[in-house]
């Protein structure tokens, strides 16, 4: 999917502007409204409730995945532990097993446990395997979250559109907006 994040100074245009997509009949696979950090803008919210069904998610910017590195690294590290742990494990049990090493029972363990502790030394190392594998994004990536974070920061709403892969922004309606500003996160 491509990812894109338009830049808003109201929350009205970016409203209008996702009701002209769906009236495009634009795909859209998902779609965020993310507030500014300082909200100091007085915005006439009133008549935008007929509006209000509109969006799927509106929150604030540190609890977007896609904005906020840690969030990402905690599912990334989740997501390796399921694989990684159990892997270590049997990894860990057939290599003593492979090896016969006398490893624990020389340490003062019984031998019988020899295999399981292998297992559980093998455990360990996948978790600590999916702890520092998962960190780290790309220097690119960094500097778009900046000036997100910039963005939202200085008042500035953010729609995060999630488009796929084979479709192309509207651009037709796009540029209809007046100071728009598109970022592209890049696809998945």
């Amino acid at each position: 999917m491509s990812k894109y994040v338009i830049t808003f100074k109201e929350k009205k245009q970016a409203k209008e502007l996702l009701l002209k997509l769906r009236e495009a009949q634009t795909p859209i696979l998902n779609c965020d409204l993310v507030e500014p950090t300082n909200n100091k803008t007085n915005n006439d919210d009133s008549n935008l409730d007929t509006y209000e069904e509109v969006f799927t998610n509106q929150s604030s910017f540190n609890d977007i995945k896609l904005l906020n590195p840690t969030l990402a690294k905690k599912d990334r590290q989740k997501t390796l532990a399921t694989w990684l742990i159990p892997f270590g494990f049997i990894a860990g049990l057939s290599f003593s097993q492979m090896t016969d090493l006398k490893t624990f029972s020389d340490i003062g363990f019984p031998n019988q446990f020899e295999k399981l502790l292998g297992g559980l030394v093998g455990m360990i190392s996948g978790a600590l395997g999916s702890f520092f594998s998962a960190g780290g994004i790309s220097k690119e990536t960094d500097d778009d979250l900046r000036a997100l974070q910039k963005k939202s920061e200085e008042g500035f709403w953010l729609l995060i559109l999630e488009l796929p892969i084979e479709i192309e922004p509207p651009w037709a309606i796009l540029k209809e907006i007046d100071k728009l500003e598109i970022i592209s996160l890049g696809k998945e």
